[in-house]
């Protein structure tokens, strides 16, 4: 009965009390709200200074690696008519500087590279017939070794032209022929493979020594290399594309009398020979090829002794690069 009287009471039937006491209420329970968010302790978030470092570290090489992609582009899209450039093609070798990093890179170029000394008299012969008679070596020397007719075209009439009648004779069939060993101890043949447009390289000398009566010998001591063409990926290094020929030749110059008319000019005398970093299928044919060429042979070739090799005062090595 007490609880039934108290809702009849006749403060709370009042609409203004009841207004006004339920605003107090509100009033104090955020007054209370605010009390216990004082009390209560604040959390800080804190960072170390060494992680502050890292993050800004961080940040930073993100910021320029998406530089380094976006600017490319912002500059490429401004010139859109620019191809992009071509990556180089590396092949190993400078096909403009072929006998770079070849025992030829500082020879001369042909007839250059080779000492002749001025003419002395000797044996029965001036210094003047001295000196043509190195004038008409050095001719034979290029037709057979740098000429195109020999080298391109296997035609030995430069070398014949300049010989003796009787000397001529002699060796014509051996140099008229298809490509042989034989013919290859004359000329430089050169096959499918073909040089680059650059002069062959020489080193070597010339010296005289007499003979017979009316005879006068001239030693020719060089060394030629030749530089050929090659394909991107078809060589590895400069001696895949240069080949050396070297040569131990005694040239005879005779007089008429005391020799006959047909004999009197130039002749051959003992020679010898040998080739390096060449194709072997090829020389065994006579043709002078790179070493790229063999294809069933590595690359890279037998090591050789390069002093006695290429140094024409040195003696001819005894072994065989194909052997």
């Amino acid at each position: 009965m007490a609880d039934r009287r108290l809702e009849t009471h006749p403060d709370l039937m009042d609409p203004e009390w009841r207004k006004h006491a339920e605003l107090d209420a509100w009033l104090g329970a955020k007054k209370d709200l605010k009390q216990r968010r004082k009390q209560r302790p604040r959390r800080r978030f804190g960072m170390s200074r060494r992680l502050v470092v890292v993050l800004f570290l961080t940040g930073t090489v993100a910021l320029l690696g998406a530089a380094a992609v976006v600017v490319p582009q912002m500059r490429g899209s401004a010139d859109p008519g620019q191809p992009p450039k071509a990556a180089p093609v590396l092949i190993g070798v400078d096909l403009d500087r072929p006998f770079d990093r070849t025992p030829a890179a500082n020879w001369r170029e042909g007839l250059a590279g080779i000492t002749v000394p001025p003419g002395q008299a000797i044996a029965g012969f001036t210094a003047q017939e001295v000196d043509a008679a190195y004038r008409k070596v050095t001719e034979a020397i290029s037709a057979a070794r740098l000429g195109s007719r020999a080298l391109q075209d296997h035609d030995g009439s430069e070398l014949l032209a300049l010989l003796a009648p009787n000397e001529r004779a002699r060796i014509e069939p051996k140099v008229t022929s298809t490509a042989t060993l034989e013919k290859s101890q004359y000329l430089v043949l050169i096959g499918p493979n073909r040089l680059l447009p650059v002069s062959p390289r020489m080193t070597g000398s010339l010296t005289t020594k007499s003979g017979e009566d009316g005879e006068l010998i001239i030693h020719a001591s060089y060394v030629t290399a030749y530089a050929f063409d090659a394909r991107p990926g078809e060589v590895r290094s400069p001696e895949d594309v240069v080949p050396f020929v070297r040569d131990e030749q005694d040239y005879v110059i005779r007089k008429a009398p005391p020799f006959a008319k047909a004999d009197a000019g130039l002749g051959f005398g003992d020679g010898a020979g040998y080739s390096s970093r060449m194709a072997c299928d090829a020389a065994k044919a006579g043709i002078l090829a790179p070493q790229y060429a063999d294809k069933d042979r590595p690359v890279a070739g037998p090591p050789v002794d390069e002093a006695s090799t290429y140094d024409p005062t040195k003696p001819l090595p005894s072994r065989d690069t194909c052997g």
